[in-house]
Parts: C-alpha cells; sequence; structure tokens
C-alpha cells in the first residue's frame, strides 16, 4: 500500500514538473518571437512594486523630467537608463508587460528591482499583492 501511494506522489511530481517545463519553454518561445533579438542572459530576477499619484511624496514629474502617469506602461529602476524597454514577467502568472523606465527608485532600502506604474502592475498581477516576484528582460530597441 506504501509504495503505491509513493508511485502516485512520484506520479503527481512528475506531472507538475512536466507542466512547469511546458509553461516556461511556451512563455520563451512567444518571447522569442515577438522580440527576437531578446537576450534571456541578461535576466534578473526580483521583487517588483507599483506606485501612482495617489501615493504620499509622489512627485508630479518623474526623475527623466516627464510629466508623471501612473496610467501609461512606465516603470522606476536604478539599473537601467532612461528610456529603456523592460520586459516584466510575473514568475508565478507568467504574465508579462512591457514598460519603459522613466523615473529612479524604487527606495533602495526596500531591495526591490522595479517599480511599476499603477496600469502596468495590473496588466500582470492584482495591485492588492503589492509586491510580487518577477524576472526583468531588457528589450530591444
Amino acid at each position: 500500500m506504501a509504495t503505491l501511494k509513493k508511485k502516485i506522489i512520484w506520479f503527481i511530481v512528475l506531472v507538475l514538473l512536466t507542466d512547469v517545463v511546458i509553461a516556461a519553454w511556451v512563455l520563451v518561445y512567444d518571447l522569442k518571437t515577438r522580440f527576437p533579438h531578446l537576450d534571456l542572459s541578461k535576466a534578473h530576477f526580483g521583487v517588483a512594486s507599483w506606485y501612482s499619484r495617489k501615493d504620499k511624496n509622489i512627485k508630479s514629474e518623474t526623475a527623466s523630467g516627464e510629466k508623471f502617469n501612473d496610467q501609461k506602461m512606465t516603470c522606476a529602476s536604478w539599473d537601467y537608463p532612461f528610456g529603456e524597454k523592460l520586459i516584466v514577467i510575473n514568475i508565478l502568472t507568467r504574465k508579462w508587460v512591457v514598460c519603459r523606465v522613466n523615473d529612479r527608485g524604487p527606495n533602495k532600502r526596500l531591495d526591490r528591482t522595479v517599480d511599476l506604474t499603477y496600469a502596468a502592475f495590473r496588466k500582470i498581477s492584482n495591485p492588492k499583492r503589492g509586491l510580487i516576484c518577477v524576472a526583468v528582460i531588457p528589450a530591444e530597441k
């Protein structure tokens, strides 16, 4: 009886691993189709948060000098230059969004990779979550 339970557990684990591998392959294929020059070796993993004009201490202009608009697909990052387009992938759901860096942040002491505008975050996760695990990949310009 115990060996039957072990076999069932191993079968379930194998099915789940197969599902993860197939889902990852489909995601990579989709991204490579849309962005043929995408270099997946430049992917960074970390935590993403979101910010909006309703937040306390948000200025009307971004660090790049643009007017801040939380409905645009933009983000804040310390690691990428202004104007760089980033593909931000929610690791849990595999949903992704392309954002343009136009601000600096998030606060360095928070140890987050990227701050997305409210609209960009909403495309890949429910804003009520607040923080999500992401992969960030620079897209070709």
